[in-house]
């Protein structure tokens, strides 16, 4: 059993980016990576959940390769690929065991998914090593994660039974909640911040490209964000836009996203 893939098995991952809260994530990331794609590129997406960023490159000429924990996830993206003709291959995999990779094989990986549920260090380190592994010398891995500092604030609005004591030391001291814990209010999940994402890829021969934080505080605050009027919406992303890299804005945004280049 695998608590990650039984939770998305059950949740519509598709409806993600339905709200303009949430769009502010896919909006960012795709603002920074189209800016460093080099040309037409071969890219894993690894952790795809249904695939919204495997499609959005596909659709602009690139050749993507989808691999996902759950069934569900690719079976979707199957289908989807069938009935839109656009081309894309989708492959049950877990992010820590690319093997039916070859070395040096795609222009970017994608690792947009499997940080946010990654509780075992040797997890981490083993999937950072195989997508860096895939990745050609030269290029591009980008990788997103959740900060560990606005999910309290973020629970305050949610759900404010967890605002207690042993939920902040486990989000700001453990960085992990796991189902079966009083203390989970997701699935398993790992939680990082912007400093200690830079240092952990500091073990690895890369070199820092960007880090951007893809929605601010628009997660936090989201039924605010998702009642401005589309001017008004404009407006909040020309603001986004301008802070995403702002140190301070970086430190509260709820998810980052960092990107390096495989030396």
């Amino acid at each position: 059993m695998n608590n990650v893939s039984d939770y998305y098995e059950l949740i519509d991952e598709d409806a993600r980016f339905s709200r303009n809260s949430r769009k502010i994530e896919f909006y960012t990331t795709n603002l920074v990576m189209e800016s460093m794609l080099p040309g037409r590129s071969t890219i894993l997406d690894v952790g795809a959940g249904t695939g919204v960023y495997s499609f959005h490159y596909a659709e602009r000429g690139h050749e993507v390769i989808a691999v996902d924990l759950t069934p569900k996830h690719i079976q979707y993206m199957t289908q989807k690929s069938q009935d839109t003709g656009v081309p894309i291959q989708a492959h049950l995999a877990n992010a820590t065991d690319l093997s039916r990779f070859d070395n040096s094989l795609f222009d970017v990986v994608f690792c947009f998914g499997p940080m946010y549920h990654l509780t075992s260090e040797n997890d981490r380190n083993s999937c950072i090593s195989e997508c860096l592994r895939v990745l050609k010398p030269g290029g591009i891995l980008a990788i997103a994660y959740i900060n560990k500092f606005p999910v309290l604030p973020m629970l305050a609005t949610r759900d404010k039974k967890f605002i207690r004591d042993s939920v902040i030391h486990k989000v700001i001291n453990e960085g992990v909640i796991q189902v079966g814990d009083e203390d989970c209010f997701w699935t398993d999940a790992y939680f990082t911040s912007p400093p200690e994402i830079e240092a952990f890829m500091q073990d690895y021969d890369v070199s820092l490209v960007d880090h951007v934080g893809t929605d601010g505080v628009s997660h936090t605050i989201q039924e605010y964000v998702d009642g401005l009027s589309d001017e008004e919406f404009h407006s909040w992303m020309n603001y986004h836009y301008q802070t995403c890299r702002e140190s301070s804005i970086l430190g509260m945004s709820t998810h980052g996203l960092i990107i390096c280049r495989k030396n």
